[in-house]
């Protein structure tokens, strides 16, 4: 099991106690006053290769918006790793200077479903990135109930107190001395796909937000010119990045790219972010994150394949490479179909002579 996500009986345990107060902190020391880091990574360049770390999904060349993906995005630790101590609750912030930098270096990446020319103006525009230029739109997929209150009530400060629900209008907020907005889009896994999940993917239902609405909304914000001349940086999270986040990266995937199959999508989810060839350091999205996004994969009427042998050619693309985690698989070129040369009658070795009767006349 890869040693930075949450162990699955841990997980189990919190989403069972409840309010964050109640349950075991499982690592000490916690903060001075009692506020516990539940194993989070502090958002930042050194603590990488530990994090699903933030990585574009999408670039719109008309506009310059960029779509990136990543974990919480807050400093909660004094310290690198989780050997610094977990801080007091109200020195908890928004990692503005490390989400900079964490960009900064990544400069010359591009995702692999990007056309060449694509490719070539993110990297253009990223030459000279810094957040400054951006709005950044925060789309929490947390819980802000019961399970993620405390990290999601640090985002809420860190915003100015403002904030937009589901798909509604954005509100008018404040990050780092420049507008911002943060949007609470609590997600609704599925545990299978009954009824249930399939409401939650087409309306808001109770404290959580649709699945289709919620992609429409990025799709809708990726599009627009931002009215303060700005570019927009729209950052969707959850805790870990890999389980929510993962399964919004596969819906948006298949919604904008109709070519790409269900599985090519979640390959994408589980790779995006990996950093190394060697160990666990990928990000699958778990079971019930997965079934949400298959859910919406039918809803829209996508290849919901997922049989991983179910392969397509991106355009543009002439193998298999694309898709991480698999072995390339060059285009087999049916060979020239060769005409056989026409068989011959044999002579016959009797002298041809013209006067019999029986022969034929030229």
């Amino acid at each position: 099991m890869n040693v930075c996500r949450i162990p699955f009986l841990v997980l189990s345990l919190v989403l069972l106690v409840g309010a964050a107060s109640a349950f075991t902190c499982y690592e000490t020391p916690t903060a001075p006053d009692g506020t516990c880091c539940l194993k989070i990574y502090n958002l930042q360049e050194s603590n990488r290769a530990q994090l699903a770390g933030p990585v574009v999904v999408d670039y719109a060349e008309s506009t310059g918006n960029l779509l990136v993906r990543g974990p919480l995005p807050l400093i909660v630790r004094n310290g690198t790793g989780q050997a610094g101590n977990c801080m007091n609750q109200a020195d908890w912030h928004f990692a503005y200077d490390e989400l900079n930098t964490m960009m900064q270096n990544k400069k010359t990446t591009a995702p692999a479903y990007f056309s060449d020319s694509k490719k070539a103006a993110l990297i253009s525009d990223m030459q000279d990135f810094n957040l400054d230029d951006y709005r950044i739109i925060d789309i929490s997929l947390l819980d802000h109930g019961d399970i993620n209150s405390l990290e999601f009530g640090v985002l809420l400060r860190e915003f100015g107190g403002v904030q937009s629900t589901c798909s509604a209008p954005l509100a008018g907020g404040t990050l780092h001395g420049q507008t911002g907005n943060l949007i609470s889009s609590a997600f609704a896994f599925c545990p299978s796909i009954d009824q249930h999940c399939k409401d939650t993917i087409d309306s808001d239902v109770g404290e959580t937000c649709s699945f289709s609405g919620r992609i429409d909304q990025i799709i809708t914000l990726m599009n627009e010119k931002d009215p303060s001349g700005k570019k927009r940086l729209i950052y969707y999270h959850c805790v870990l990045g890999s389980d929510r986040t993962g399964s919004i990266t596969i819906g948006y995937l298949q919604k904008t790219i109709p070519a790409l199959s269900f599985i090519h999508a979640y390959k994408y989810a589980e790779y995006l972010g990996k950093e190394s060839q060697g160990g666990d350091a990928i990000w699958p999205p778990n079971p019930a994150a997965r079934n949400a996004a298959l859910a919406y994969c039918q809803k829209i009427g996508a290849d919901c394949t997922e049989d991983e042998a179910h392969r397509v050619i991106l355009p543009g693309r002439d193998t298999h490479s694309h898709l991480p985690g698999q072995e390339d698989e060059p285009v087999v070129t049916p060979a020239p179909t060769t005409v056989p040369a026409p068989v011959q009658t044999p002579v016959p070795a009797v002298r041809y002579n013209p006067a019999k009767s029986d022969e034929a006349t030229f």
